[in-house]
């Protein structure tokens, strides 16, 4: 009888909670890396505002990690410097203990990669706090900024950095919910959140500063919700639901707002090459080419879609439900559709439609000059998505044709 209390109370300690200060002694179950690239006045402010926020809570399950670089000031150190974050009350001044990595381009590979070569966990949410523009990305914003986070180049130290796929990968940026930058992370990441359209920004009516409510994704939420035994899809959907609660707020009721959460094992391309196939076959056939034309340009002027503001506009994504639902109303003929992989996503009234993921399309390229048209399909074909897909030469092809390359 006195084995079987024993057998029991070892079996019921086995179930038990753990409970936050238990975990000061050994290793905490999740890192959290934030890589936050404020190479900007604004942006520099918006990860001020969310490395504070990180600051400000209990870390009970999760060691978090922040690289931040700010813009370049004679007047104060602006080295890039990884923080190991600590809980503090002071929401004005990040006291967490740093080092510095010295002047350097967080766009290039090694940043990232010596980041990750120190500091990942057994279980890892990365963070990119960044510009985004897609697959796509352009040259640095001005002279001596750094070069955009390109998802080429990060999906290349993963591929040659991880032994095994990151939990949750964050794009707290612009337009990087597309199916292109999805693809590339397939095999390296299991859920990936993101935006279709431009990272909202909650606005302080008062202030009316951007970084002076709770810009991007709710990271308090993120971290408060976290377990030692949360699972991926789990986390995507606590990120789009801290995300609506944001939005919800009186405060954000005159701006758009999209985010997703994908389940990257359940992405599948094979009807995007099918799609594309067709496509130029009907370009290419003499007696059809107007009737595919036509189509696609009546698709891409009426399609819902999203683009970074700028002289980046050009980069023109659209969602693919709805660029498939008039593409076939045009055309007069229906195509298989591809599973979803999105496990939930949120879009508010200003947006007019949003089913989670985007796919790039150039619009308009008649203003561009020849040396950035041939930068921009040179970048497009890189991706693993126009490799496996030829949706470039499709792109190539209307354009060709439109006379606008």
């Amino acid at each position: 009888m006195k084995h079987l209390l024993i057998l029991f109370l070892a079996l019921l300690s086995s179930y038990s909670p753990i409970l936050a200060s238990e975990l000061d002694a050994y290793k905490k179950p999740w890192h959290i890396l934030g890589f936050f690239d404020g190479e900007n006045e604004e942006l520099e402010k918006i990860c001020e505002y969310n490395i504070n926020q990180l600051e400000d809570i209990d870390q009970a399950y999760a060691r978090i990690v922040a690289v931040f670089d700010r813009t370049y000031k004679k007047s104060r150190d602006s080295s890039v410097r990884i923080y190991d974050i600590t809980q503090d009350s002071n929401r004005n001044q990040i006291i967490s203990n740093s080092i510095s990595i010295g002047e350097r381009d967080m766009g290039l590979p090694d940043v990232l990669d010596e980041f990750l070569s120190k500091y990942l966990g057994d279980r890892n949410i990365l963070i990119i706090k960044a510009h985004g523009y897609g697959i796509v990305s352009p040259p640095a914003l001005r002279i001596g900024y750094n070069s955009p986070q390109d998802p080429l180049v990060i999906s290349q130290v993963l591929r040659e950095r991880l032994s095994r796929p990151l939990e949750v990968m964050i794009f707290d940026s612009c337009n990087m919910a597309t199916i292109e930058v999805a693809y590339e992370f397939k095999d390296q990441v299991f859920v990936m959140v993101a935006s279709q359209d431009l990272m909202y920004y909650s606005i302080d009516l008062v202030e009316k500063n951007a970084y002076s409510s709770r810009p991007g994704i709710d990271y308090i939420n993120l971290v408060l919700n976290l377990r030692p035994r949360s699972d991926p899809i789990t986390i995507g959907k606590n990120v789009v639901t801290g995300f609506m609660d944001i939005v919800s707020k009186k405060d954000a009721l005159y701006n758009k707002a999209t985010i997703s959460a994908l389940d990257l094992g359940q992405l599948d391309i094979t009807v995007f090459k099918s799609i594309a196939e067709h496509l130029l076959k009907g370009l290419n056939d003499p007696e059809d080419r107007a009737h595919y034309m036509k189509a696609l340009e009546t698709t891409l002027e009426k399609a819902s879609c999203f683009k970074p503001i700028g002289r980046n506009s050009i980069l023109t994504h659209y969602d693919i439900q709805d660029f498939l639902f008039i593409l076939e109303k045009n055309l007069g003929f229906s195509f298989d559709r591809p599973p979803s992989c999105v496990i939930q996503s949120y879009s508010n009234n200003y947006v007019r439609r949003s089913s989670g993921l985007s796919i790039l399309f150039f619009k308009d390229l008649s203003g561009v000059s020849s040396i950035r048209k041939k930068d921009l399909m040179d970048k497009y074909s890189r991706s693993k998505f126009a490799k496996d897909t030829g949706w470039d030469l499709l792109i190539k092809r209307y354009h060709e044709l439109a006379g606008t390359l």
